[in-house]
């Protein structure tokens, strides 16, 4: 052949192929052999191929021993690593010879199978996974031929008939091992419909072992089929007697807690702790909610509580799933059919899967408004026993800081008295004793009607607010046009207040007055009363311009017995002492605000 032609077909030859001649240097190649081999120039005629595709000394000897020996060398796969990438290639190294035959070069062929043998490693390592797997889940194999008559049965499969490896199975022996009645007339029911119809059929059913030891096993059947004549039928065979017992158990405990908990006292609900729909109610909690079981059952938890409460309880159930709490305890309210809501303390457990994944929150629910009332209430009372014990100490206190003041006054005028002889002095002293007893009776005077205020019982009744207080001026008429003081009133006409009207009128006489005495000398006086409704309750706020007080100086005295703080001659000290008692005599509060030289403000809430 013509050496251009032959050239030319080893060019375009369908597989990687270079030819060298006995320096090495390349005379021929294919361009698939620049594809899978390839270089930066495809004009590689006549290089050394060592310095195109550096090599170790055992291939350069390999190399040599052909040319001198004439041996031929090949793999079928051999792992390379070009250009940091692991390749498989397929090859093979040969002599060439000339028309005497003489060895004159060498030709080297290459073939990439690293998708084969990837594939390959993949399929072995897959099988290696896929018996490893079988033993570690203990699961045997079986195979009868029809043809031969042979039976086999794998080492799992003779380990659970508890038979030695030297056991020889056959069909009727194989039979035998399953427990009489029913167990092997469904084995041999499947197995003779195996046999005939070719069909994939498994069953559950119970054998007794060569020791006697009952257990449930799940074998699987297949047939191979040759027109329609079965030649093989082979399958798996597996122990599963901790499953079906874990399953027997499983539907005991579970039909046991149905039992408790349809006949509970306590009110219960099996709800999704994901979505939070109900899928169980039991009967305690219908009654306690007022509401069918189906009804329930087709609502979600969050409709039956409030939407103020139901973020507290969603993270709650949030903390659960995320084990940062055990089990769900929490006091919250729930609405029933008639929308009232009643207190409840709710105590959840989380049912998991073998897993550890959530199934179901399991959530006993108590109603405790009659327990929560009665404890409001004895809170209640202990506050109320707490202030008045507080109330009566400080009036104790004041009766015998007053009395005792009174007591010592006279002890020492009655002295000066005895040992006065001039007649104008003794007469002095006497009208001092006359001063003393009128200040004396003032002051019992006074705890009398502290004392009233706190013993004598009350009824409250709507009073028209605006009405009340324009009555009230009324009786203060001149001195509030002798002053100028300017009283704004901004009161709605219809607008109500519960209080004992004679407690009122003395609260805001004593406002109206207190800030006609303690005005600013230079300022005309502005008093501004305003009134609203708020939570059914009546909140009244008086201001005016006044002096003010100091309150961080005297902010804790302000509502304090026979406490003054502007140095008038007439000031008692008796008056916000009086109006906070009958306040909250009333069943209200009263809060001050003030600053020196700029004004006071009382808000009243009755």
């Amino acid at each position: 052949m013509d050496d251009s032609l032959q050239f030319n077909a080893i060019s375009h030859a369908p597989v990687a192929i270079i030819y060298l001649d006995r320096s090495l240097k390349i005379i021929a190649f294919s361009k698939k052999w620049l594809i899978e081999a390839p270089t930066p120039s495809e004009d590689i005629i006549g290089q050394c191929f060592y310095d195109l595709y550096p090599v170790d000394k055992e291939w350069e000897r390999k190399h040599q021993r052909i040319l001198n020996e004439g041996l031929e060398e090949s793999k079928p796969a051999d792992l390379f690593t070009i250009d940091g990438q692991e390749i498989w290639v397929k090859w093979s190294v040969g002599p060439t010879r000339d028309d005497n035959g003489n060895i004159n070069g060498i030709v080297i062929t290459t073939e990439n199978v690293t998708d084969t043998m990837n594939h390959k490693v993949k399929l072995d390592r897959e099988h290696q996974l896929l018996m490893d797997a079988t033993n570690k889940a203990k699961i045997g194999s079986w195979e009868v031929n029809h043809l031969t008559n042979e039976v086999y049965w794998s080492h799992v499969t003779r380990d659970i008939h508890d038979v030695d490896d030297d056991f020889i199975p056959d069909v009727t022996k194989g039979l035998d091992f399953y427990k009489s009645g029913i167990n092997q007339e469904i084995v041999t029911d499947i197995f003779n419909k195996s046999f005939t119809t070719g069909e994939r059929l498994e069953a559950e059913v119970q054998i007794i072992t060569a020791n006697g030891d009952e257990k449930w096993v799940h074998t699987v059947m297949e047939a191979d089929m040759k027109n329609g004549v079965c030649i093989r039928q082979f399958g798996t065979f597996e122990d599963i007697t901790n499953k079906v017992e874990s399953e027997l158990n499983y539907k005991l405990a579970l039909r046991k807690f149905h039992d408790v908990f349809e006949a509970s006292g306590v009110g219960m609900l099996i709800v999704d702790p994901i979505d939070f729909s109900i899928t169980e109610a039991n009967p305690k909690i219908c009654e306690t909610l007022n509401y069918e079981s189906d009804h329930i059952k087709a609502s979600s938890l969050e409709r039956f509580v409030s939407k103020v409460e139901f973020p507290r309880l969603f993270n709650s159930v949030t903390d659960l799933l995320n084990k940062k709490l055990e089990h769900l305890e929490i006091v919250i309210n729930l609405k029933k059919s008639t929308g009232r809501f009643v207190v409840c303390s709710v105590i959840g457990t989380l049912i998991e899967d073998e897993h550890g994944d959530p199934i179901d929150l399991v959530i006993q629910v108590i109603d405790i408004s009659d327990t929560k009332k009665k404890e409001d209430e004895l809170r209640a009372f202990t506050k109320y026993v707490e202030h008045q014990n507080e109330r009566l100490m400080n009036f104790a206190h004041i009766v015998s800081h007053n009395l005792r003041s009174h007591s010592s006054n006279f002890q020492v005028l009655l002295d000066l008295y005895r040992q006065e002889t001039i007649e104008d002095e003794r007469q002095n002293i006497v009208r001092l004793l006359s001063s003393s007893s009128s200040q004396l009776s003032e002051t019992i005077s006074h705890l009398n009607e502290v004392v009233a205020i706190n013993t004598e019982k009350i009824e409250l009744s709507n009073i028209y607010l605006k009405e009340h207080i324009f009555k009230v001026m009324e009786n203060i008429s001149a001195q509030i046009k002798e002053n100028h003081v300017n009283i704004n009133i901004e009161i709605d006409d219809d607008l109500t207040v519960a209080a004992a009207p004679a407690y009122l009128d003395s609260v805001i006489l004593n406002l109206l007055t207190n800030s006609i005495k303690y005005r600013k000398n230079d300022v005309p006086p502005i008093i501004t009363i305003t009134a609203f409704k708020h939570d059914a309750k009546c909140r009244i706020v008086y201001e005016d311009n006044g002096k003010g007080i100091d309150m961080k100086v005297n902010g804790h005295k302000i509502f304090g017995m026979y406490k003054t703080f502007h140095g008038n001659k007439d000031a008692r000290g008796i008056g916000l002492y009086m109006t906070k008692n009958q306040i909250e005599a009333m069943g209200g509060t009263i809060k001050v605000q003030s600053e020196k030289n700029v004004g006071t403000k009382f808000k009243i809430t009755l």
